[in-house]
């Protein structure tokens, strides 16, 4: 009987492992779920994830989209049921991802601020109100973005990429609003918490109303102010039912895409590379698109008859001295780190 040397059993054993290894990779499907439709801006950034990856990986990894209107579209064409991808709202998103009901989850950044108060820098008004500042928060290695990271890694899901989103401005009809005076009284939308608390501190009255309610509730006139984003202006053609826009600039709208931290843990570190890469292309690539969009939606505004305003310094002063109770909060909630952090955003 012959037998068989060490070496000849070891490279059996490397190439069993190989085989196994790249049937395990070859089997991988990453689902990603949001609630924009496909069209949008921010799920395009998606799709350039998808195809970046499902390249790069050739084709061993599979990029599964789980988008509201594809939702809607299998639920008309009365497909089964059990065939259909989950769809989550943006409240049950962060559970979604957690439970791993699907592996990535898009969610607003702001979602987090109950339970991470460090997140809400991003909303304390006039603060991150340059695109210096907001570059510089949102950077890799910035010591804020860091923290918010590793804050996050606590709840059981670990930030693949950063999406922004756009700075917040004041939309009106007849007047501007580019100043607290020119909020008393007035009933504003608003989209978050802190948002809110600006408006009353300004002794305005705060409406919580969904993006996709917006333009009917100007059209409507339940509301006299709305907070929004440039990109919602043009994507919503918020000029047809609002004339003047204060460029405000008094918070800066993120999104994060986040992956369940065990299953990410689970996988080969070159799995992980080659999804970490794909994903800082991503990130990359959404902080190139906002500019082009934030430009298109001012010209767009522009073309379509809305006013511009530009704060003043002492507008913005203004603001900030009625800001002062939402910075006290924000400051309680944070501790000696939302200081260090308050302060250097500050001198950015």
């Amino acid at each position: 009987m012959v037998g068989v040397s060490n070496k000849t059993v070891a490279i059996i054993i490397c190439l069993i492992g190989f085989f196994y290894s790249n049937f395990a990779i070859a089997q991988t499907e990453l689902r990603v779920a949001f609630q924009i439709p496909l069209n949008h801006h921010l799920a395009q950034n998606v799709l350039f994830f998808k195809k970046e990856l499902e390249v790069a990986s050739g084709g061993s990894i599979k990029v599964k989209i789980n988008d509201y209107g594809s939702y809607l579209k299998q639920l008309n064409d009365q497909k089964n049921p059990d065939e259909i991808p989950q769809y989550f709202m943006a409240n049950e998103m962060l559970q979604a991802v957690q439970d791993r009901r699907v592996e990535i989850g898009m969610i607003s950044l702001h979602k987090f601020s109950e339970s991470i108060p460090l997140t809400d820098i991003f909303y304390q008004p006039f603060l991150l109100d340059t695109e210096k500042k907001v570059s510089e928060i949102v950077k890799k290695d910035s010591s804020v973005r860091r923290s918010i990271e590793t804050a996050i890694q606590r709840l059981g899901v670990t930030v693949l990429w950063w999406q922004p989103y756009g700075s917040v401005v004041n939309v009106s009809k007849g007047e501007t609003a580019q100043n607290p005076d020119q909020i008393k009284d007035k009933k504003v939308r608003v989209f978050n918490k802190t948002l809110g608390n600006l408006v009353l501190a300004t002794g305005g009255v705060p409406l919580a109303i969904p993006n996709s309610q917006q333009y009917f509730a100007y059209w409507h006139q339940k509301v006299d102010i709305g907070m929004t984003t440039i990109a919602e202006i043009k994507e919503k053609k918020i000029w047809e039912v609002m004339d003047t826009i204060s460029i405000t600039n008094s918070a800066s709208v993120q999104f994060l895409l986040v992956v369940n931290s065990r299953w990410w843990n689970s996988l080969s570190n070159n799995l992980r590379q080659t999804i970490s890469k794909a994903a800082f292309a991503a990130e990359r690539k959404s902080v190139e698109e906002i500019k082009k969009i934030e430009i298109a939606g001012y010209n767009a505004a522009i073309q379509n008859g809305m006013k511009l305003i530009v704060l003043s310094n002492d507008d913005k002063d203004y603001w900030r001295e009625k800001s002062e109770p939402i910075y006290k909060k924000f400051l309680e909630n944070t501790g000696s780190d939302g200081q260090m952090f308050f302060d250097s955003v500050v001198s950015f």
